[in-house]
């Protein structure tokens, strides 16, 4: 009886493991149900030994499934699933640069900001967000941040909101 726990037991950790490479449940649930069944029949058989073979069992299953969390990123699947390039800086990949030029500029709302939206300054046109409000085209605004591409304006002269109601 000692030979079918064993291969119970061992096929179920092959079973668990091989879940790792051909992911899709079924081998994982029948290593599972395998360790189980190894587990019962062991008890049942080998009762003064209960407690040792729940204990292997268990200590095995984690073995087994931390060898798979190991083994998956090198099989061919997992390696599909990674990225194996970089994005290097001498490739072309380069994040975009901060203009702290326009800090503090003034310019020229071109379309609405809603909150995002174009503005003018010096002759050139800025994507730019607003501090939350809606600021028409045609008004005077200023920058206040200055953070990658993320231009942040607000207007000089602040609105008459009572005038707009």
């Amino acid at each position: 009886m000692v030979w079918w726990v064993l291969l119970l037991y061992g096929g179920g950790l092959i079973l668990i493991v091989a879940e790792f490479l051909v992911p899709g449940g079924v081998c994982g649930a029948a290593g599972g149900m395998a360790v189980i069944a190894s587990a019962i029949l062991g008890a049942l058989y080998y009762p003064d030994l209960r407690p040792l073979i729940l204990i292997g069992e268990f200590v095995g299953v984690i073995a087994g499934v931390l060898f798979g969390l190991w083994l998956f990123p090198r099989s061919p699947l997992g390696k599909a699933m990674v990225l194996s390039d970089g994005q290097q800086a001498d490739q072309g990949w380069v994040a975009s640069s901060t203009d702290n030029t326009l800090l503090h500029q003034t310019g020229e709302v071109f379309s609405p900001l809603r909150p995002a939206g174009t503005i003018v300054v010096d002759g050139r046109r800025i994507q730019a967000v607003s501090t939350g409000d809606l600021i028409e085209r045609g008004e005077k605004v200023r920058v206040i941040e200055v953070r990658g591409s993320r231009v942040v304006v607000e207007p000089i002269e602040p609105r008459d909101r009572k005038a707009d109601l």
